[in-house]
């Protein structure tokens, strides 16, 4: 059960299959309960910093860093705020180090390449695994994933970490009163020239942020996508490899658009990671700039009122966010026995979105969802070294159909 607005603006309980509706309720459920030992896999930026989260969480534990690079776990457990640095397990095998030490769930903060070797193995040592988007660096990778996921039963979550931001929950229900939605807008725009692999890789604009604004977007809507058409471009003072810059329309479904622009080429005026939102709905809009306070319109301007009021008040107490947020709702839907936001099967549309887009920009052409999906299940299926994954990949109906029953 969590609040919800009624018509007339004050707050109700309604019952929600949205997960960590209240992250500090959630903490609160979880006192008297043993924290889950957790074995971070991957000790770089996104690593040490689920280290620092892992070892900071009222819910987890860390026991355990693992890199294959000598040295790197020892740097990410000095930096993570453990008491007794000397207590954490290094390794460079995090299932095995996991399996040595008696971890309860492993987190893969890994490069995307990683992803699918790294969460294959946990999955069939029977480790929860909680994973750093994308879910891998494949849609084929991902399609097997989720057929070793109903093979062996164990939970897979994607840390989709823009998802447990308290403003997005709100939107969603604003969109939930309001609905439904005929178009929604993103717009990101920071100059930001990374290192390492985005440097070259292509697409690094749609594959590192573009899933976080399409993965948002499905959320607050309500919706998802049916096909996409996108255009990229590079411009001649990009330290990019591949298109840095990026603009997209998705048609949804329920008949509504959503459009993404976004860069890493543009100086001046940025916008928060979170980007900039416009939300249109049937019965009212509302915007976020990215950071503060989402504003809410209707054509009722004491409703107006009353819903910014309650909007207000209900983003007043803070909370937990972005990956803390993500690691309490693990934790909670292993204690629950719940499927968790993000599993998944949940989580393939939104990274299909990224890949659609991607498909869309190299062959200058719209491009079905459903298409794509079964292309990918083909080469998912010829790539496949398990036999009993292969025969499910190859039972499903349609993978829309298999994601919609997982």
């Amino acid at each position: 059960m969590r609040e919800s607005t009624a018509a007339d603006g004050t707050r109700a309980e309604a019952s929600t299959s949205d997960a960590v509706a209240d992250p500090n309720a959630a903490i609160a459920n979880s006192a008297g309960q043993r924290p889950l030992r957790a074995v971070v896999v991957g000790a770089g930026g996104m690593g040490k910093w689920w280290a620092r989260v892992i070892a900071s969480s009222p819910v987890t534990e860390l026991v355990g860093v693992a890199d294959l690079v000598e040295g790197m776990p020892a740097q990410s457990i000095a930096q993570s705020g453990v008491e007794d640095p000397s207590a954490v397990a290094v390794g460079t095998d995090g299932v095995d180090l996991a399996l040595e030490v008696g971890a309860d769930i492993l987190i893969d903060p890994t490069v995307p390449v990683a992803h699918h070797p790294v969460t294959r193995k946990a999955l069939h040592a029977g480790i929860p695994v909680l994973g750093e988007k994308p879910v891998t660096e494949t849609l084929p990778e991902a399609l097997s994933l989720m057929a070793h996921s109903e093979l062996t039963g164990v939970p897979f979550m994607v840390s989709q970490s823009r998802r447990f931001f308290p403003q997005v929950r709100e939107l969603r229900r604003f969109v939930a009163e309001h609905g439904p939605t005929i178009l929604t807008s993103a717009f990101f725009s920071l100059f930001t020239e990374h290192e390492g692999f985005r440097a070259t890789q292509q697409h690094p604009l749609l594959r590192d942020m573009g899933i976080h604004a399409f993965d948002t977007a499905r959320y607050i809507t309500g919706t998802d996508p049916l096909a996409v058409t996108a255009h990229g471009t590079n411009p001649q003072w990009s330290v990019y490899a591949g298109d840095a810059t990026v603009s997209c329309t998705f048609e949804m479904s329920g008949g509504s658009l959503f459009v993404y622009n976004g860069t890493w080429n543009a100086r001046g005026l940025p916008t928060y990671w979170n980007s900039e939102w416009r939300i249109g709905a049937e019965q009212g809009t509302a915007t976020w700039d990215g950071k503060g306070v989402p504003q809410l319109g209707t054509e009722d301007e004491e409703r107006t009122r009353t819903l910014q009021s309650a909007l207000e008040q209900a983003l007043a107490e803070p909370e937990p966010d972005q990956i803390d947020a993500s690691i309490i709702e693990f934790v909670t839907a292993l204690r629950e026995g719940r499927t968790p936001m993000c599993e998944v099967h949940e989580n393939i549309l939104s990274f299909a979105m990224v890949e659609a887009a991607v498909a869309s920009v190299d062959r200058g052409t719209r491009v079905v969802i459903d298409e794509l999906l079964e292309e990918a299940r083909t080469e998912a299926i010829a790539a496949e070294d398990d036999p009993e994954a292969r025969d499910i990949l190859r039972s499903w109906p349609s993978v829309r159909e298999a994601i919609a029953r997982g």
